[in-house]
């Protein structure tokens, strides 16, 4: 224990340095949730546009497929009207059947120009989405990676952060109870340190330039020396450079 330094303050700073380490540590738990989550959305977000892009490619296909039934359809109309063209005797007759004959090569015209379009469209649809789920999956493994990290790392904080609590009742045990509750009391409000060097003739924690008298207390270990600005607990220690 360095000399020049009070016993009860001495082991208030190991108190305080147990604290400092156990909220970093709950920190690092806390903000570890938010990230997990995001992970997860981009996982679903992930398999939610490759799903689409998959029944994009689906519909396609039934559309063409569809439009090709379509053709088989018109091919045996004019099979039919060719058939019944043969046998009639009546030219009124032999020219709507000839009318008709036209009209279904014409749309069937038509639709093999959509078929063609459709078959484009398919390839398109399929390349798209093939390669979606190639870095979906690329991405989702490395996700699925992050997310074990994530839990690994929640699990281990988990029970280090019980073992600490455990602990620092032999820590605080060692520490004056008056001391302690008013060191706990702030601790509590700041979240950060609160008992403080003075190097430079300075509040360790708000960096305040303190009076004369407060440093000459500090130096004289006088008890309850604290910053007039933030109220942070004041402590001086032989490697510190105060002004004279």
């Amino acid at each position: 224990m360095e000399r020049g330094m009070r016993d009860d303050l001495q082991r208030l700073l190991e108190l305080q340095a147990w604290d400092l380490e156990t909220i970093r540590l709950e920190g690092e738990l806390n903000s570890s949730a938010p990230v997990r989550e995001e992970i997860v959305q981009k996982v679903l977000d992930g398999r939610k546009k490759t799903a689409a892009l998959k029944e994009k490619y689906q519909q396609v296909c039934i559309t063409r497929k569809d439009t090709e039934a379509k053709i088989e359809e018109l091919q045996a109309q004019i099979a039919k009207y060719s058939a019944q063209q043969l046998q009639t005797k009546k030219n009124d007759e032999y020219r709507a059947f000839e009318n008709q004959i036209a009209a279904a090569r014409k749309n069937i015209s038509t639709l093999e120009t959509k078929v063609l379009e459709l078959m484009d469209a398919e390839e398109l649809a399929r390349k798209t989405y093939e390669d979606s789920s190639k870095s979906d999956k690329e991405s989702e493994k490395t996700y699925k990676e992050r997310i074990l990290s994530i839990d690994k790392l929640k699990a281990t904080h988990t029970q280090e952060i019980k073992e600490r609590k455990q602990k620092r009742k032999e820590l605080e045990a060692k520490v004056e109870p008056a001391l302690r509750i008013r060191y706990e009391r702030m601790f509590r409000n700041k979240r950060g340190h609160v008992l403080v060097g003075i190097d430079g003739g300075a509040c360790g924690g708000c960096h305040i330039k303190l009076p004369q008298q407060a440093v000459l207390s500090c130096i004289s270990e006088e008890p309850n020396v604290t910053c007039i600005n933030c109220g942070r607990m004041l402590y001086y220690s032989p490697e510190m450079h105060v002004e004279n």
